[in-house]
């Protein structure tokens, strides 16, 4: 079964998401769309396949819709407010020392 994944409209209609640049909006969806369970996905692949720019990227840290690890991953920062996983569908992220380093504020950023 394909994943379901969701955005929130407090999030892509707000005026900070609505002031990028429509190649950087394009590249939030497509990140969200291809992240794991946890909110974690590999940039690179993703700015390949839609052909954006680093610098789409960089507006997206910039304006810190996503967080950039060390070794380049990301990590969707409104992950928990744009989707919830049902326990039983959940797998696990591979991603387990980033994930030890963040935590979730009370508006579930």
């Amino acid at each position: 079964m394909a994943q379901r994944r969701l955005f929130s409209p407090d999030i892509v209609a707000s005026d900070a998401f609505l002031d990028m640049p429509i190649s950087s909006q394009a590249l939030y969806f497509h990140l969200g769309m291809n992240a794991d369970d946890d909110g974690f996905v590999n940039p690179k692949r993703v700015m390949r396949m839609i052909g954006v720019s680093e610098d789409d990227l960089r507006v997206l840290v910039g304006k810190r819709f996503v967080l950039v690890f060390d070794d380049g991953v990301v990590v969707i920062k409104h992950w928990k407010i744009n989707n919830w996983i049902r326990p039983d569908r959940y797998k696990f992220t591979k991603y387990t020392d980033q994930l030890v380093k963040l935590y979730t504020k009370e508006n579930g950023s």
